[in-house]
């Protein structure tokens, strides 16, 4: 029991700093964020479907890791972490599309300004942040199992909250490279 709360709150405090830290950004950035139209109407999505696929790949590593289906030795090979990379781009992919469309008619219908670019923004900057979770979520994932830890009480609050840091500063690079 006081493993637990002691994993839990670690975790809280991680995802609390984290936040933060993400928001510290936000506003440190703000003025070029200002510039794109639509972006803030697409920033809460994003952060939101960075955080939801990172822990639901976390939750489904650990409930594997629970259930000896994986091996806290697995390697990126394994086809469990394969068919698991597979369907977090395939929701990567699918959802920042979604997403960015939505923003590209919001700042249509809202602004009378026709910008295209976010939906491209939305899309590399998913697939950017998805590139560097992934490996950061399985890595993590099965470390704490290995050293005695439940990833279920950790994963959540730690890789949603380095989601929103890493997903501000793809966004931020993405407007860079894209605008």
């Amino acid at each position: 029991m006081r493993k637990d709360f002691l994993e839990i709150l670690s975790g809280e405090l991680i995802a609390v700093t984290g936040g933060l830290l993400a928001g510290l950004s936000l506003a440190i950035f703000k003025d070029k964020l200002l510039l794109i139209p639509g972006l803030f109407i697409l920033l809460p999505g994003l952060l939101e479907m960075r955080g939801n696929i990172s822990g639901s790949l976390a939750a489904r590593i650990g409930s594997a890791l629970h259930l000896g289906t994986l091996s806290a030795n697995a390697k990126f090979n394994n086809k469990t972490i394969l068919r698991n990379i597979f369907a977090s781009f395939l929701l990567v992919i699918f959802v920042s599309l979604v997403l960015g469309s939505l923003a590209y008619v919001a700042t249509l219908i809202f602004f009378k300004i026709q910008f295209i670019e976010i939906i491209y923004i939305s899309v590399f900057a998913a697939v950017l942040s998805n590139i560097i979770l992934l490996p950061l979520t399985i890595k993590t994932s099965l470390w704490l199992y290995k050293k005695g830890h439940d990833p279920d009480n950790i994963m959540g609050p730690y890789i949603t909250t380095i989601g929103d840091v890493v997903c501000i500063l793809a966004i931020l690079l993405a407007i860079t490279v894209v605008v």
